[in-house]
């Protein structure tokens, strides 16, 4: 009588428990791989992103608002890396440009010091929750406010003449946009409150960059070249964390 008063105390403990847990605190982080356009290096597009795989990290919320619904809050920070490429190619051009003024018959080649694409990111929207047996499939499509940092690209010029050295830089450039978000996540119970999850999750956004441009001096004299200002910024974060139910 005892031992059945007690797992019939469980049972009510159990579903209550399992009644209250509306909300949840997640975390992750990850891989980080650009899309589209951002992750374009053709030299000949004046919206490549010139970026590459990085890393990333996040934070949720989560609320249960009816059974298998609930609302989720993200907050993401993307960093990826830059391909300079481009950069140098426009950099040419502009030697070439000046040539003739500067009397430069000499060839140049080129060091650069490429910073990161940096992105954060608050989002907002609804989740679902698909249980299959003793997991949980989560999907969720979200939008919100994207604040992006374009990177700094530093080059110097160097020609086999000796003469007419060139230093050359683009500087950062901060913008803001709406942009949307989507993804799921299969989640792997390691006890009644803590869940292990492998996920999957797409940004996007354009972002306008306002005078964003290429500026140096070649042989003293100063030259610069604009670059577009919309860029495309999408990314595929692919990764693994815990979510924390209460």
């Amino acid at each position: 009588m005892l031992r059945t008063s007690g797992l019939f105390f469980l049972f009510i403990v159990c579903s209550f428990s399992s009644y209250s847990q509306k909300n949840a605190f997640s975390f992750g982080g990850g891989y980080s791989l650009p899309i589209g356009k951002f992750a374009s290096k053709a030299l000949d597009d004046p919206k490549a992103g010139m970026a590459g795989s990085g890393y990333f990290g996040q934070v949720n919320y989560e609320r249960k608002l009816f059974p298998g619904v609930g609302l989720r809050l993200s907050a993401n920070h993307n960093v990826n890396s830059t391909n300079p490429e481009p950069v140098i190619q426009k950099a040419d051009e502009l030697v070439n440009m000046y040539r003739m003024l500067l009397g430069e018959e000499g060839q140049y080649s080129w060091t650069s010091d490429a910073q990161e694409w940096k992105q954060s990111s608050l989002m907002i929207g609804p989740a679902l929750y698909i249980p299959i047996g003793p997991l949980t499939l989560e999907a969720h499509a979200q939008a919100g406010r994207l604040f992006i940092t374009s990177p700094k690209v530093s080059l110097q010029g160097t020609s086999t003449s000796g003469n007419n050295p060139i230093d050359a830089v683009m500087m950062p450039v901060k913008a803001q946009s709406w942009g949307y978000a989507g993804g799921m996540s299969l989640r792997i119970p390691l006890g009644s409150v803590v869940q292990f999850k492998l996920f999957a999750e797409a940004i996007a956004t354009e972002a306008t960059f306002k005078d964003i441009a290429l500026r140096g001096t070649v042989g003293g004299i100063e030259a610069y070249h604009l670059i577009d200002e919309k860029r495309a910024v999408g990314v595929i974060n692919t990764g693994a964390g815990f979510v924390f139910r209460f």
